[in-house]
């Protein structure tokens, strides 16, 4: 029987979430399921607002909860939320760079419903942003086939697999959706660099520290990488003040390619020009550019960085001080510290600047003497999954 106390609770739960307090939101339905453990429904709503609070590990043990008890109970209320909790799964799967296990997510859902079209268009959309491009056109022709989703979406999905054709049809390289994005993100950057140079400000300054001995030297924040050295996009001299040019990753489309900015495609660089797979997402924005080294066996995190980080450090180092572009601009300006993506895996997030993509040539040409040493098996330039 209904709780009316819990049902009204959950409906204050769903305002928050619809009024952007997620936080407000966890802890109510975290509240309600306090005293109602077996309440699949909150345990839904708790995982869906715990994914979009980015604890993907939280969402994923929720799931797998309201599966569980799902599956016990075998009821009306059981069949309506099972498939919503494996789509949830599966995009916590995503987030927490287990594609593997975001597959199994979507195959479990259509196991049990073949028709489903948010099954079947997320394995297909998980396909592409994992490198598996056939698989993918079978699974959005076989999409389009069922025809069960809204109109919309169909033709949404038509587009894209038409681009993807599309794009191995033309065996486009990978290369041009860097230099796609980074011609874009540099136009935009020179405009503003323009405006503001005008004012007096300077693009690509240093972050400068002067040390108890007198030595000026580059400013690393507080637990970042040794090498982490950071350039301001703008400053103005006089303050100090800074000023970034665009807030957030720039995606844009490469022209005749269109549909492929809106969903990661990853294609791969052609085999005879590296002995490890080398991969570029349609999704690769210059100024926040994710770089995936996978290889080729599981190692424990410290041995990965161990091996991978002084690699990395000495290629942005060499950025920072512009080997890829001038004396006067085309420097990286910022690196995040690594992040383990699975078992084999670590993912870096380097802002660009105006570096050229020769940048890219030379993090390829370090890389390959690494394989020689810690074998790599791919590495992957923009988002998605390396393969």
């Amino acid at each position: 029987m209904a709780d009316p106390f819990i049902d009204q609770i959950a409906e204050d739960a769903m305002k928050a979430l619809r009024g952007d307090d997620p936080v407000e939101a966890a802890r109510l339905l975290s509240g309600m399921l306090e005293r109602n453990p077996e309440r699949i429904d909150l345990i839904h709503a708790l995982a869906v607002t715990e994914l979009r609070m980015g604890e993907a590990e939280s969402a994923h043990a929720l799931t797998l909860e309201g599966e569980r008890i799902a599956e016990l109970r075998r009821d009306a209320v059981a069949a309506t939320v099972m498939p919503q909790l494996m789509l949830v799964r599966a995009a916590a799967c995503e987030d927490r760079y287990d594609p593997a296990g975001a597959e199994v997510a979507f195959q479990t859902l259509l196991d049990r419903e073949a028709f489903n079209p948010r099954g079947r268009s997320g394995l297909a959309h998980l396909f592409l942003a994992w490198g598996r491009l056939e698989e993918a056109d079978e699974e959005l022709e076989g999409y389009l086939a069922d025809g069960a989703d809204e109109q919309q979406y169909i033709e949404a999905q038509q587009s894209l697999l038409d681009a993807v054709r599309k794009a191995v049809r033309e065996d486009v390289h990978p290369r041009e959706w860097l230099r796609a994005h980074r011609g874009a993100y540099c136009e935009m950057f020179d405009h503003y660099a323009g405006q503001m140079s005008a004012k007096g400000w300077i693009a690509e300054a240093a972050r400068m520290v002067r040390t108890d001995a007198g030595d000026v030297v580059n400013s690393i924040p507080e637990g970042a990488r040794p090498y982490a050295a950071v350039r301001v996009d703008l400053v103005d001299p006089q303050t100090g003040q800074g000023g970034r040019v665009g807030d957030q990753p720039m995606v844009v489309a490469l022209e005749g390619h269109e549909a492929l900015s809106q969903a990661p495609v990853v294609i791969a660089w052609p085999a005879r020009d590296h002995p490890f797979g080398v991969f570029v997402s349609t999704q690769c924005p210059w100024n926040h550019l994710r770089v995936t080294v996978r290889f080729a066996s599981d190692a424990d995190r410290d041995a990965l960085i161990d091996s991978l980080d002084p690699v990395i450090g000495d290629w942005y180092t060499a950025g920072v001080e512009g080997d890829f572009g001038s004396s006067e601009a085309g420097r990286f300006h910022e690196i995040d510290d690594p992040m383990p993506a699975g078992e084999d895996s670590l993912v870096y997030h380097v802002d660009m600047g105006r570096a050229e993509t020769r940048s890219i040539d030379d993090l390829l040409r370090r890389l390959r003497v690494l394989h020689g040493q810690r074998p790599i098996r791919s590495v992957l330039f923009g988002r998605g999954f390396a393969p």
